[in-house]
């Protein structure tokens, strides 16, 4: 699951505007600095080439709803390749952006970086990574691999803090989390970059002793179809782990087909973006690690 990711070609560092004030989200004050990040002349193509299709779709279509945005943009990746890992290519933590191979979470990532920067009217390659700073790290600061967020619920809180989203999940859950974490700091063997510097292992553990106080509500397995009315496309569905340690196992959009809750996500189903053939409540009923799922609205001001 967390094989190190070959180098791919054409990479180059660019110079990008660091998480800037946005008046336009919930209070959200981050220092504006410059930071690079590493990408491929692929990317800045296919960039090009998925903007090109969203605006297509969404022009004449006046004052379109953030989470409509969302869903068109996050459509625009269905059958793109699942590749695990993908952040894991660089010695030193730098922002990575592989548009054209996504998991789970880099997926959401780049959905809503593109979305956040498209409805801002910013339409540059530069624009997508700087959203994507402040969405993968801890306030939008990049120092060290643990700066990432790297377990989901804490990236929730971290990007609901900053005005990205809302938990919607903590008001419609009817379960409490289990949020004794722990499972980084005990399979460092799984993490590259936690096997080659045990050192970052206790920063990581102490990491996970701040999470751990965290207080997050879930919708069970059983009461999603209950619940799927005050569920919206382009909401974050994230599913809840039974695995020791862990929080999170998966995660993707809320996508309705014929009025049915299902996910739009970068499956290892079929190794690559696709809405699930089933809804989710059913998808998940028998996935016996799989307790329930939070869900997060996107939000913009």
């Amino acid at each position: 699951m967390h094989p190190l990711f070959l180098l791919f070609p054409l990479l180059f560092l660019i110079s990008c505007s660091q998480c800037t004030s946005q008046t336009t989200r919930a209070g959200a004050e981050k220092k504006s600095q410059q930071s690079e990040f590493i990408a491929s002349a692929s990317d800045s193509v296919f960039y090009d080439e998925v903007k090109k299709e969203i605006l297509t779709n969404i022009s004449g279509s006046g004052s379109l709803k953030f989470n409509d945005l969302i869903i068109i943009t996050a459509k625009s990746f269905l059958g793109t390749p699942y590749v695990s890992s993908s952040l894991e290519i660089n010695e030193r933590e730098t922002l990575i952006v592989d548009l054209r191979r996504v998991d789970c979470s880099t997926f959401v990532e780049y959905v809503l970086a593109f979305a956040y920067s498209l409805k801002k009217g910013e339409t540059e390659f530069g624009d997508l990574a700087s959203e994507l700073q402040c969405l993968r790290y801890r306030d939008g600061q990049i120092n060290g691999y643990a700066s990432r967020l790297h377990y989901f619920s804490e990236w929730l809180k971290d990007n609901e803090a900053n005005g990205y989203l809302k938990l919607v999940s903590d008001s419609l859950g009817n379960e409490s989390m289990d949020m004794k974490l722990n499972f980084m700091s005990t399979h460092p063997e799984l993490y590259a970059p936690l096997n080659k510097n045990p050192e970052l292992v206790e920063e990581i553990k102490s990491i996970e002793e701040n999470i751990s106080l965290n207080k997050m509500n879930y919708i069970s397995k059983g009461n999603i179809d209950n619940v799927q009315a005050y569920i919206e496309n382009g909401d974050i569905i994230a599913f809840v782990t039974k695995v020791k340690g862990l929080d999170v196992s998966h995660t993707g959009f809320a996508c309705f087909v014929n009025e049915r809750l299902h996910i739009l996500h970068a499956s290892t189903r079929t190794n690559q973006v696709e809405i699930s053939p089933v809804p989710l409540s059913n998808y998940i009923k028998n996935m016996s690690s799989v307790s329930g799922i939070l869900v997060a609205r996107p939000v913009y001001r």
